[in-house]
């Protein structure tokens, strides 16, 4: 990197993670006066979400435009669709400019000095975390090793795309089957950013990180400023430590499995005498602890956003944190505008058509082509906030359901309708819901969720406590409450009147992420997994969600109640419980070591290139796939021996973007899978697939290798050391007699095998 590596973090990688930036940057500008609308009631305007809201309406328009096949995916039309929505958001803007005696005035809140010093401060925030992050993905940058193959592979068959869904780049002749719009949030940021898609895969990573960090901070930060300003106790020091608690809690905290096996069991066993106690700790450990030490039949998963982070997949559950994460923002804007209700019988009409419900129908619809389990999950979490709250406004009459039933179902019937370009081309994957048949032992279910758990339930129980305390004093002596306690319904109608709308919030995420834990432990979703892993895709999905939330009631919760406590044992639980939270934050240092190294030795970056393994651990198909990268347009059928998955199979249509006979078995397996195809029938077409192409491999039979090429519409056949290791045995002079060579890796000591690429010719 020579010069550069002195003047910049990121050397030769400044100028593309610039672009990304700016690229975004322009994207939040564009979507202020929408997230402006939406954001109105939260101190700092939303402005760190107007980001999130332009990546996706702007993504989305250009999805679901490609889509429909009305405009293709190319770099020109990702400009036209950001071009769209800066024309919607100047109409919203002058909208708001004509109304501004009769709406909100949200627009003008964006020009007070105060609230542009905000802005810059938190965009420094993004952007600072941004390049830390990108600067230690710089360390070990490779889409290589566990699923990065397989996102890898869906953004570079998106870049030759032309429309959605893509051709599946590992099962040729089918389209993409898989929650794939995620991805192509990704491309699609990579395309209008300029940048090549081996640097997007991990801009895209390390950008999600970053909002990781900085959106929880917003929402901690907000609930905060709100809290003290309902108690006229306002202090900016304690919104901002509030915010700075959430971000670590989302974003870099692991879980009490650290702490515990890291440095309590160690301990205890060095002082009873055992020897050759080790301090190692291998950080996946925390994710696969259920089922695992010990050694059970129930072999669980429990990620969290830092495990996610550091090992570099960029999954759909990973990229759509940035996008639950601004449900829950809109949840909370709209939950600090709500008033007290009359009899007006325009409400239900008001609220079906508030912004804020379409953009809640906008996003659960969304979810449901980039993460599906999310579309449950925040439709339940936006239920159950949007019906604690109309309880409130409507003073807990009957108004209050009927309302609640009529927005719910005007989100759902948005969802659906902003999915359906996605609906009409996907088969649905088969899945069941079933008992949970194992469960999980209560001691590893405290080391993993106790203590959230706790603290959310002593939070509980504390303004429960807070709530008798003060309804007895003013039984005593006010009797203008008094007649307010006593006019109103019930116990529970008199406590979630009494609770702040912070405090209601806080509550009710955090009970709806009590039940994402407790869940897997009553039913589970089956899918293709079985025996030893039924359940596991199910709390895998599920407690990464709760964690999320969790993390978010953990900033609150902290300075809400060491600040603001009305007493000195709610101080001093909250103190405890921060410290042990804090003893989980080093298990990021730990992992980062672990992953990437020393990243404080400048001399171990490798810069931000995800293909860059494919020099070392590929040395003999790096040429043959920068070939086919550089020569080769469209999506032509590239024929490569197919694979397990997690294996290095696949690495040409990974890196290429081309398309093959048939890929990683255990996905195609599971994207196969539907309500009207059994296992039996898809099991039966891999099959068939893979002993086609072992067949135009091996075979002697001209005529038949023919008729399979022409079977596959194949275009190019690959040969390389892969493909010599698992067969063993392979017909050069057949398949060289099918075509030209187009490629050969030159005589050198460096290629251990001599890979070509024929291209198909069947009539010279």
């Amino acid at each position: 990197m020579g010069n550069l590596s002195e003047i910049f973090p990121l050397g030769e990688d400044m100028l593309p993670f610039l672009q990304w930036w700016f690229t975004v940057f322009c994207l939040g500008i564009i979507y202020i006066p929408l997230s402006g609308l939406l954001f109105s009631r939260l101190n700092d305007k939303g402005y760190l979400f107007s980001k999130t809201i332009g990546i996706a309406f702007s993504g989305y328009l250009m999805w679901m435009l490609s889509a429909l096949k009305i405009m293709k995916f190319t770099t020109a039309s990702c400009i036209v669709t950001a071009g769209i929505g800066l024309i919607i958001n100047i109409i919203i803007f002058v909208y708001a400019r004509v109304k501004s005696k009769q709406e909100e005035k949200f627009l003008n809140d964006y020009l007070k000095k105060e609230k542009l010093v905000t802005f810059l401060l938190e965009e420094l925030l993004f952007l600072s975390v941004f390049m830390f992050f990108t600067y230690i993905r710089g360390f070990k940058p490779e889409a290589y090793g566990t699923e990065k193959f397989m996102d890898y592979g869906f953004m570079t068959t998106m870049m030759r795309s032309e429309y959605m869904p893509p051709q599946d780049f590992w099962f040729s002749g089918t389209t993409l089957n898989y929650y794939y719009v995620g991805q192509f949030m990704a491309t699609y940021l990579t395309r209008l950013s300029f940048v090549e898609v081996s640097h997007g895969y991990n801009l895209m990573l390390m950008m999600t990180g970053a909002f990781c960090f900085v959106l929880p901070f917003s929402l901690a930060y907000n609930l905060m400023i709100k809290y003290g300003y309902l108690i006229n106790k306002k202090s900016q020091i304690s919104a901002v430590i509030s915010g700075l608690l959430a971000a670590l809690a989302v974003c870099v905290a692991g879980n009490m499995h650290y702490p515990i096996y890291r440095f309590i069991i160690p301990a205890i066993k060095k002082i009873s005498g055992q020897s050759n106690v080790s301090n190692f700790y291998w950080f996946p450990d925390a994710t696969r602890y259920i089922g695992y030490n010990p050694e059970t039949n129930d072999k669980t998963i429990h990620e969290f956003p830092s495990y996610s982070f550091v090992l570099g997949d960029l999954h759909a559950h990973v990229i759509n944190i940035i996008f639950v994460l601004t449900v829950l923002a809109l949840l909370l804007s709209w939950l600090f505008g709500q008033t007290r209700r009359s009899n007006d019988n325009k409400i239900a009409a008001k609220e079906i058509f508030n912004p804020t419900i379409i953009a809640l129908g906008f996003f659960i619809g969304l979810f449901h082509t980039t993460n599906f389990w999310d579309y449950p999950i925040y439709y339940v979490v936006s239920g159950a906030i949007i019906l604690f709250s109309n309880m409130v406004i409507c003073n807990f009459k009957k108004k209050a359901y009927f309302l609640t039933g009529f927005q719910g179902i005007a989100v759902i019937v948005l969802a659906k309708i902003f999915s359906l370009p996605f609906s009409l081309q996907f088969d649905k994957i088969s899945a069941s819901v079933l008992p949970s048949e194992n469960h999980t032992p209560f001691y590893q279910f405290m080391v993993l969720w106790g203590l959230p758990i706790i603290t959310v339930s002593v939070f509980f129980i504390i303004t429960i406590l807070d709530y008798t305390e003060d309804k007895k004093f003013y039984k005593k002596g006010k009797k203008k409450e008094k007649t307010k306690f006593e006019s109103i319904g019930n116990l529970l109608s008199t406590y979630m009147d009494y609770l702040t709308a912070t405090d209601l919030y806080i509550i009710t995420i955090g009970l709806c992420a009590i039940g994402l834990t407790i869940l897997p432990e009553v039913v589970y979703v089956k899918d293709i997994y079985s025996g030893d892993y039924k359940r596991a895709n199910t709390m895998f999905k599920l407690t990464y969600q709760a964690f999320i939330m969790f993390g978010i009631c953990f900033g609150y919760i902290f300075v809400r109640l060491i600040r603001y406590g009305k007493k000195t044992g709610q101080r001093i639980i909250a103190t405890v419980s921060l410290i042990v939270f804090s003893l989980t934050l080093p298990y990021c240092v730990n992992a980062v070591k672990a992953w990437y190294g020393n990243i404080f030795d400048r001399s171990g970056y490798k810069g931000i290139d995800a293909t860059i393994f494919m020099k070392d651990a590929f040395k003999d198909d790096y040429l043959a796939t920068k070939w086919l990268n550089e020569n080769v347009t469209g999506t032509p059928v590239v024929l490569e021996a197919n694979g397990y998955s997690y294996t290095d199979y696949q690495r040409v249509s990974v890196i290429t973007g081309l398309p093959t006979v048939f890929g990683w078995y255990t996905h195609e397996q599971l994207w196969k899978s539907s309500p009207d195809r059994t296992n039996d029938f898809v099991v039966e077409q891999l099959n068939s697939r893979a002993a086609d192409i072992e067949t135009i491999y091996t075979s002697q039979d001209e005529r038949l290798v023919k008729e399979l090429i022409q079977k596959y519409n194949i275009s190019y056949i690959y040969v390389g050391p892969l493909e010599e290791e698992k067969y063993g045995y392979i017909n050069h002079d057949l398949i060289k007699s099918m075509g030209d060579i187009v490629f050969e890796n030159p005589d050198s000591y460096e290629y251990n095998y001599k890979t070509y690429i024929v291209k198909i010719n069947l009539n010279r």
